[in-house]
C-alpha cells in the first residue's frame, strides 16, 4: 500500500498518529509538507487517483484507492487487523465508533468556526461572524458530550488501550490548540487528563506547521470574541 498524506492538518494527522501507534507492515508513506499549486505539490498524477484529489489518500497494490481519512482507517484495520485498534468485541467496537463520530462532528464544527472566524479566511472566502459563533458553540457542545461519554477509570478515550478514537481525538484537539491556540474546554477533567497523557506519546509529536499561516491562525477565540 501507499499512503499519500500531508505533514499537518487534522485529517492527515489522524493517519500520522494512527500509523505511528499501529506500525503496520507493508505501507509506504509519501508525505508532502503542504499543498503548493505552483510547484505541483501534490503532483497531478497523485490527485488524479481519487475524484476529490485530496489528501490523505491510500492506494492498495490491487489498485483500490481510498480517499477519506476515516475510510482509510477502517480499510487498514480490515487489511492489517493486528494489532487491533477498533475493539475486540462488538460492544467495544461500537464504543470506539461512537467516539470517532462525535469527534468527527466536533472537527466539522471547528473547521467552520475557523473558516469563518480566522484571519486565514479573511479576503479569501466569504465569512460570517454569526456562523463562527454558532459553530464555536456547537464545537464546545461536542466536547461536553465527549466528557460525559468518557469513563473516569479508562486510560484511553474508549477503554484501556489505544484505538482509532484516540488518533482522531488527538488530531482534533492538537490542531485546535497548536495551530489556533484554542485550549480544551474548561470543566472537562477526563478529557483534559487524557490529552495530557496522550500528548506525551511519541505518536503525538507536534507536526511541522507553516509558521506564516500559523501566525495568522493563532488567537481564533480572540478574533471571534468567543469565550468558553
Amino acid at each position: 500500500m501507499k499512503l499519500y498524506n500531508f505533514a499537518f492538518g487534522p485529517y492527515p494527522q489522524r493517519l500520522n498518529i494512527y500509523l505511528a501507534e499501529k506500525e503496520p507492515v507493508g505501507i509506504e508513506q509519501i508525505i508532502f509538507d503542504e499543498p503548493d499549486r505552483t510547484a505541483d505539490v501534490p503532483p497531478a498524477s497523485v490527485k488524479a487517483l481519487a475524484p476529490n484529489g485530496s489528501m490523505p489518500m491510500l492506494q492498495d497494490e490491487d489498485g483500490t484507492v481510498v480517499g477519506q481519512s476515516l475510510a482509510i482507517l477502517e480499510y487498514i484495520e480490515d487489511k492489517r487487523p493486528d494489532p487491533d485498534m477498533r475493539g475486540s468485541t462488538a460492544a467495544a467496537r461500537a464504543r470506539t465508533r461512537q467516539f470517532v463520530h462525535v469527534f468527527d462532528e466536533a472537527l466539522t464544527f471547528f473547521g467552520l468556526w475557523a473558516r469563518h472566524g480566522s484571519r486565514l479566511g479573511h479576503g479569501v472566502v466569504r465569512t460570517s461572524q454569526a456562523v463562527a459563533e454558532v459553530c464555536a458553540s456547537r464545537y464546545a457542545g461536542q466536547l461536553r458530550l465527549i466528557e460525559r461519554m468518557m469513563m473516569a477509570d479508562d486510560a484511553f478515550i474508549a477503554g484501556d488501550r489505544v484505538t482509532i478514537a484516540d488518533c482522531v481525538a488527538m488530531a482534533t484537539l492538537q490542531y485546535a490548540a497548536d495551530f489556533y491556540a484554542v485550549p480544551l474546554l474548561p470543566g472537562c477533567p477526563k478529557l483534559e487528563g487524557w490529552f495530557e497523557r496522550f500528548s506525551l506519546r511519541p505518536s503525538a509529536a507536534r507536526p511541522k506547521y507553516p509558521e506564516d499561516k500559523r501566525a495568522r491562525a493563532l488567537g481564533l477565540m480572540e478574533q471571534t470574541g468567543v469565550v468558553f
